[in-house]
């Protein structure tokens, strides 16, 4: 493996949570020597790639790469459609609403919306990737990836049980893909978090395929249960006005 390839895994791994890792705890979780590693993080550290934390001595995300995500948002030009658009499904849901989308073998929170004391009020998770076998999110945008990208992330990728009801097999993860296509959209429903309820909606690009995918998350509660036709509608109605929007885009 290159000095590079290490490096951009240190950087993978960095981007995922707890989002600070030791020298130590980096060494273990990517199987590489410390001191290979070591000189690497140093040449990381110059460029603002990585900061190590001056009280835990633990590594994180530089500064650098707040720029490069800014470009990057700019680039695909979600981010101009997709602010109107989130900012009146926050109106009309009062609850935390987000932008996902499948990013080379993931899917991406790219931008957010919240109210004060909403879910996720302070949970910053853009740039983030998401499992692929619980939450409303991962699992609809992995639903509509094509069958050969599907197998071979079931087949590379570990799934963590992270509540009771986080699907973990596979032949019944498969089954729930087919079943969110079935429907166009996806339920969270404790699969990511106890307590939460989500909700999910594909946005189709020009091409037909699926470009990005609208979603909100709630507090499971017996009265916001009763709200999820109604949320689904609205959620609906705001992907349309996204992929209407989409066609227009250089």
């Amino acid at each position: 493996m290159s000095s590079l390839e290490k490096a951009l895994k240190i950087m993978k791994t960095l981007a995922e949570p707890p989002f600070e890792y030791s020298l130590t705890e980096l060494s273990e979780k990517l199987s590489l020597a410390k001191s290979g590693l070591y000189k690497i993080l140093v040449e990381l550290r110059k460029e603002s790639f990585v900061v190590q934390n001056p009280l835990t001595k633990k590594y994180h995300l530089g500064p650098i790469c707040l720029r490069l995500g800014r470009v990057y948002n700019k680039y695909i030009g979600y981010e101009e459609i997709a602010g109107p658009i989130l900012e009146h499904l926050l109106q009309a849901i009062n609850e935390t609403v987000y932008l996902a989308i499948w990013e080379g073998d993931r899917p991406v929170v790219i931008c957010k919306r919240t109210r004060p004391g909403a879910l996720y009020e302070f949970n910053d998770f853009i740039g983030q990737s998401l499992p692929i076998n619980g939450g409303s999110t991962g699992r609809l945008l992995t639903a509509y990836q094509d069958p050969q990208t599907i197998e071979k992330l079931l087949s590379e990728t570990e799934l963590e049980k992270r509540t009771p009801y986080t699907i973990t097999d596979k032949e019944e993860l498969l089954k729930d893909y087919e079943a969110i296509r079935s429907k166009g959209y996806c339920i969270e429903d404790e699969t990511f978090s106890l307590g939460v309820m989500g909700i999910s909606v594909p946005v189709f690009g020009k091409d037909g395929k699926v470009a990005a995918c609208l979603a909100m998350n709630a507090p499971k509660t017996e009265e916001n249960m009763k709200k999820i036709p109604l949320w689904i509608q609205l959620l609906k109605d705001a992907a349309s006005d996204f992929s209407y929007k989409l066609q227009f885009r250089h």
